[in-house]
């Protein structure tokens, strides 16, 4: 399957940008969502914030509320990283890029 790319950008020596975000079920799968907020516990109907939890197969989520105090303060990546470490480990953080 061949990457739709964006032309390169003149004279600037820039990486092309990636345009492709299909979803490929031979080497990807799609992640159950967690029905309980990973910071408080509390049942979520509807989740609002994601992040992966690949040890686990799931996506963690974080309730409105939750979601809405660490957006503002800009924490959120910060807080599932914490729930990740406290699931699995110091050694987790190593097999996520960023």
């Amino acid at each position: 399957m061949e990457e739709e790319r964006m032309p390169p950008v003149a004279g600037g020596g820039e990486e092309e940008e990636m345009t492709d975000f299909s979803f490929d079920p031979g080497s990807q799968r799609e992640l159950d969502v967690e029905n309980k907020c990973c910071l408080t516990g509390e049942k979520v109907g509807n989740s609002f914030s994601r992040f992966p939890d690949y040890t686990t197969g799931t996506m963690m989520v974080m309730s409105k509320k939750a979601m809405i105090e660490h957006l503002r303060a800009g924490t959120s990546l910060q807080k599932f990283r914490e729930v990740l470490v406290k699931r699995h480990g110091k050694g987790i953080l190593g097999e996520y890029a960023s």
